[in-house]
């Protein structure tokens, strides 16, 4: 249905870039055939009148700088429309389970978190490239945010369904957002150079002496133009006022310089924020969340589109001194590179205090749209409940990363805390990937986002994992060590009375098979004893018995196979019980690891 509805999108954005291409095409032939106009209109008819050549040469200019202003006005609505075409395919891509096109986040990665690295929260495939539908930096750091911090509020997690309900619905607001913002690829370093710009303290304007000098010279230099035009007396005055703004700009290059390729390269990227925050004060929203991000954009009656513009107007300006004929004249006769700083710093001064609100609000809009993406897409998911005494019940869960014609869903539920389920099951029969599934969902339902299941309730509680350890040669850790260190502050947080729902695959894998059946025991019943909540998966048998010692902490689920001779067939289906069936060496032989 969605293919449908992103297909007839962009058949009809296709039908606007063609009615828009046509459009500039004429242009450009109206616009030659003004300037050639210009010319010949001069060289003609100034053999009759000069005044009337000049004249008539004017208003063809002025009509042809018309056609210019219209014409990038045009281009402009061209190559918004050429990425929202692209927007289009992607998301049409990304039904298919197609993503690879958008971030993955791999600067994210940090194999230390309590669950981010073992549930492959952020890389190439991860649950963050998945998503991720931002076009700024502020908003792909908040969504890696909210996938590595928990948010443990009830309200804040209702609060945020509702405004991915609202925006999910908002499709135009949504692309153009993204449609502007992916027109300027920002990165890391541009917003890091912007805020310390903001911080950095400012000079000219606690300087007396600029003050003065950016009045006077300017007014004395111009006045003594004026006055040679009229008397060729005053033009030695002149010459020396305009080479002596010149001589206090060449003083003062290397720091102007330095202020400018901070902010002025940047001016693309201050038009963004311009359009983004625009889209945003221009809705009509309902719903809570977004109501106060649009507020928070309001200063005295103005809007951050408008100030943020102002901004930008300052740096444009400024920029003026890139073309070096008009950047002489224009500091010789108004010291204009200080004239412009001093006109960022008065920006600077007024605005400082409210741009990181600002840049937050953007952040966080831009990570909504993302989830409110990923619930257009996916509108047969649910949005989970938040309560406080069911740990988790989950009907026809799924991981949504695997594509749903392929995905078998599964049902459990823990009811209480200090309750744990020992899953096992052989080889490739889906314990790792159902971890993964129960941990992914979890984390979308604490960012507010739905969940892949058809009703899923859970109780706030921070997660963590130990499905997969690495070992490191830089800091001397063996296998073994890493999963050690990895359990110990599993424990260490247990012990701090720290609630968690507890995600474990195969623990001790580092070591021997009797030493592992000892050692899980013992871990397994020392998480209970501190009242630990959670799941295990393992191949090992003994410990699924731990049941007989814990009958009311620790229940029994399997993931079975069928063996019909030397065929294996998985289900993938999660049922009660302890598997009875195992297939490593079938598995071996049939990869001719071990000879029939």
């Amino acid at each position: 249905m969605k293919h449908k509805f992103y297909l007839e999108r962009i058949k009809i954005l296709n039908m606007h870039l063609g009615s828009i291409k046509k459009k500039l095409g004429l242009l450009s032939v109206t616009r030659l055939i003004t300037f050639i106009l210009a010319i010949i209109t001069l060289i003609y008819i100034l053999k009759f009148s000069t005044v009337l050549a000049i004249a008539s040469c004017l208003i063809l200019l002025v009509l042809f700088g018309a056609q210019v202003k219209i014409f990038i006005k045009n281009n402009k609505t061209k190559l918004h429309i050429d990425s929202l075409i692209d927007i289009n395919d992607k998301e049409i891509n990304a039904l298919n389970y197609d993503y690879k096109n958008f971030a993955e986040g791999s600067e994210y990665i940090d194999t230390t978190h309590p669950y981010s690295f073992d549930l492959d929260i952020f890389g190439e495939g991860s649950l963050f490239q998945f998503l991720n539908r931002t076009s700024t930096q502020t908003g792909k750091d908040k969504l890696a945010l909210w996938l590595s911090t928990p948010e443990l509020n009830p309200e804040n997690i209702t609060s945020k369904q509702d405004s991915i309900r609202e925006l999910s619905g908002m499709i135009d607001c949504r692309q153009d957002f993204n449609a502007s913002g992916i027109q300027y690829d920002e990165s890391d370093s541009d917003m890091q150079l912007i805020n310390e710009w903001i911080n950095e303290p400012i000079y000219y304007k606690n300087k007396t002496a600029f003050k003065i000098l950016s009045l006077l010279f300017p007014l004395f230099t111009i006045s003594a133009l004026i006055a040679a035009i009229f008397s060729f007396t005053f033009i030695d005055l002149f010459i020396i006022l305009f080479l002596m703004q010149l001589f206090v700009t060449v003083l003062r290059l290397r720091y102007n310089n330095r202020i400018h390729s901070i902010i002025g390269k940047r001016l693309d990227m201050l038009r963004k924020y311009k359009q983004l925050f625009a889209y945003i004060d221009n809705e009509d929203f309902k719903s809570e969340i977004l109501l106060k991000l649009q507020n928070k954009l309001k200063y005295n009656n103005n809007s951050a589109n408008k100030i943020i513009g102002k901004l930008a107007g300052i740096v444009s300006a400024f920029d003026n001194r890139l073309n070096i004929l008009v950047g002489v004249i224009l500091n010789g006769l108004l010291l204009w590179d200080i004239q412009c700083i001093m006109r960022l710093e008065k920006w600077k001064l007024k605005y400082k205090n409210e741009i990181p609100g600002w840049f937050d609000v953007l952040g966080e809009f831009d990570a909504l749209s993302s989830l409110a993406t990923y619930y257009f897409n996916f509108p047969d998911q649910v949005f989970p409940i938040p309560g406080e005494k069911t740990v988790l019940h989950a009907v026809n869960l799924g991981h949504p990363l695997i594509n749903e014609k392929e995905r078998v869903n599964n049902n459990i539920d823990i009811f209480n805390e200090n309750e744990f389920i020992i899953i096992t099951g052989a080889n490739m029969a889906g314990k790792s990937t159902f971890l993964r599934t129960i941990g992914v969902n979890l984390i979308l339902a604490m960012c507010g986002a739905p969940v892949c299941a058809s009703k899923f309730e859970f109780k706030l509680m921070n997660l963590f994992t130990s499905m997969r350890t690495n070992d490191s040669l830089q800091k001397h850790e063996s296998y073994f060590y890493a999963e050690l260190k990895r359990l110990k502050e599993l424990i260490e947080k247990l012990y701090n009375k720290e609630k968690l729902f507890i995600l474990l695959d195969e623990i001790l894998k580092g070591t021997n098979s009797e030493d592992k059946q000892k050692g899980s025991k013992v871990v397994l019943e020392q998480i209970i004893r501190l009242k630990g909540t959670g799941i295990i998966a393992t191949h090992d048998l003994e410990l699924a018995k731990s049941e007989e010692k814990f009958p009311e902490k620790i229940k029994n689920k399997c993931f079975e196979i069928d063996i019909d001779g030397e065929e294996i067939f998985f289900d993938y289906k999660l049922v009660d019980g302890i598997t009875k069936k195992m297939n490593a060496t079938l598995l071996m032989k049939q990869m001719g690891i071990l000879i029939k």
